[in-house]
């Protein structure tokens, strides 16, 4: 009886930890979507905080200010905007991850765009097309409290699936 009662609570114990141990790959998911509810929310800063300053998208020499700039055309042209993820992988390589990324941006047209304003539609992939994007992070030095976090450094793969 004693070593039931020993083996269960050993058992308590591992399960406990390994449930207060958050992975990188958790962290990274959490992390994607805080970026899709700021989208959502139209929050420029937040959208923006965990993007690194050396930012580029190689394929297209879109550096961080111009991420921002296309990212604020979006919430200029679009309102109650919904991200939907359909696919999300990680792969974690010590201190850098790859993320490959299949989702859709829906919104309701506002601004110039008159023919579509009020009308709600894809910004980004279609019914039956996801966007889809491969991104590659880094996570940072360990801050004053010894927390490091993961940043978006480069995007390798971007489809707008239109």
């Amino acid at each position: 009886m004693i070593i039931l009662a020993i083996a269960l609570l050993i058992g308590a114990i591992v399960a406990g930890i390994s449930y207060l141990i958050v992975t990188d790959e958790e962290r990274i998911e959490l992390l994607v979507q805080e970026v899709s509810q700021a989208i959502e929310d139209e929050n420029m800063s937040r959208c923006m905080r965990d993007v690194s300053d050396d930012f580029i998208f190689r394929p297209k020499q879109v550096n961080k200010a111009r991420l921002m700039s296309l990212v604020q055309r979006i919430f200029e042209n679009a309102d109650k905007l919904m991200v939907n993820i359909s696919l999300l992988e990680i792969e974690v390589d010590g201190d850098d991850a790859t993320v490959v990324l299949n989702f859709r941006l829906l919104g309701e047209y506002v601004g110039r765009v008159e023919q579509f304003v009020g009308s709600r539609g894809f910004i980004l992939g279609q019914p039956l097309q996801a966007a889809k994007a491969t991104l590659k992070l880094h996570k940072t030095q360990p801050d004053s409290q010894g927390a490091r976090r993961w940043i978006l450094y480069e995007v390798t793969h971007f489809d707008p699936g239109v």
